[in-house]
């Protein structure tokens, strides 16, 4: 929060579901708000993302087939093959973007943690509206949550993320 202005978030995976434990929210009037404790849909989350995108075939398939593709927004993705392609290319690329899939007007980046064997337990993530994570500042923050959530990896007793 202190390098992006936007509101951080780490949360884990929990029952197919992410559970947010900890948020340092943003100073900013208009800010993202998932008090710890909060569950959420993995397919429309930034970190749930992240995380299924980390996770092994048969890990994100058996989440995916217990839990329905709820439509939250217009940007939902839904259907279980866009989601799989949208997951994809949150691996290849090394970070997950929420665009408006569970809250319209607002946007989170996302990032996975992992742990000393390398499998990801947790994700970081940053959230705001979509005015103030515009795609021209994406960059910024991408590489800022890259950075934290690789600081986290190293600080649980991972030398360095997987992938």
């Amino acid at each position: 929060m202190e390098t992006t202005g936007e509101t951080a978030n780490l949360g884990v995976e929990r029952d197919g579901r992410v559970l947010f434990l900890n948020q340092v929210e943003t100073h900013a009037h208009i800010r993202a708000f998932f008090p710890p404790g909060t569950v959420s849909a993995m397919h429309a989350s930034g970190i749930g993302k992240a995380l299924l995108a980390a996770f092994d075939p048969a890990r994100r398939n058996r989440i995916l087939d217990a839990h329905p593709l709820e439509r939250f927004t217009p940007h939902s993705l839904t259907d279980r093959a866009a989601l799989c392609a949208d997951l994809d290319r949150c691996a290849a690329r090394g970070y997950a973007i929420d665009d408006e899939e569970r809250n319209e007007g607002m946007r989170c980046i996302a990032v996975a943690v992992h742990d000393a064997q390398g499998e990801a337990v947790a994700g970081l993530s940053v959230s705001g509206p979509v005015a103030r994570l515009a795609e021209a500042g994406l960059p910024r923050l991408v590489d800022a949550v890259r950075e934290a959530a690789a600081r986290l990896t190293v600080d649980i007793g991972s030398g360095a993320p997987r992938g």
